[in-house]
């Protein structure tokens, strides 16, 4: 295994089902436009991944994963971008399909709870809002937009979040894709103090210690 695999087996471990998802359809939109002989600026677009994953059934944006895959792992590199499109190229094509072919083979009998618990992290766009937390507490304040936007996260996401965490936490579940739930509910209890609010015990949110 060479370190460009190594690197992809690490992504597809970490992200689990999303990060699957997004690799296979950036490789499937590639492997389309080179049938169809597709004048392109790279290898495949940010259009063309969207469209593959919603026909997967996922509404879900890659954008986060892709940059990942991008300036953390180095895998794929931006080959044209402007203010509506964004094209790029593959760093190492064969080792990405090397392991995703070696981490669908690698695969055990899903556990159904599991699985279940997966779907509904992927459906709740967890990196979202991580990011947006975050950058929340690096400012160290609140825009009134931000307000806005917590107040809506608060009653509406965080509760749905909390049941997950809260089921991953009983069951001792250490899936790394199903702890980032957990890691979301620290990082809204450390906004919720630029907020002056309190978070309300009706969330019935999962005892876990919340680093300072």
């Amino acid at each position: 295994m060479n370190v460009a695999e190594a690197r992809a087996r690490e992504f597809l471990e970490k992200y689990g089902e999303r990060g699957e998802m997004v690799v296979r359809a950036a490789l499937e939109v590639a492997d389309a436009y080179r049938r169809k002989g597709k004048a392109a600026l790279g290898d495949f677009d940010f259009k063309g991944v969207v469209k593959r994953l919603k026909q997967y059934g996922v509404d879900y944006n890659p954008s986060p994963l892709l940059s990942k895959l991008e300036k953390e792992y180095a895998l794929i590199e931006t080959s044209y971008k402007s203010s509506n499109q964004h094209w790029w190229k593959f760093v190492d094509e064969e080792a990405l399909r090397l392991a995703l072919n070696e981490e669908e083979e690698d695969e055990e009998e899903l556990d159904p709870q599991i699985a279940v618990l997966k779907v509904q992290v992927a459906a709740l766009e967890l990196d979202e809002a991580k990011e947006k937390l975050a950058k929340i507490i690096n400012r160290k304040k609140m825009t009134v937009a931000d307000k806005k936007w917590f107040k809506n996260f608060a009653f509406e996401t965080l509760p749905l979040i909390a049941k997950v965490a809260e089921k991953v936490l009983e069951e001792g579940i250490e899936d790394p894709e199903l702890l980032e739930a957990v890691e979301v509910i620290k990082l809204a209890l450390k906004a919720s103090k630029l907020a002056k609010v309190k978070v309300s015990k009706s969330l019935d949110l999962p005892l876990i210690s919340v680093e300072e």
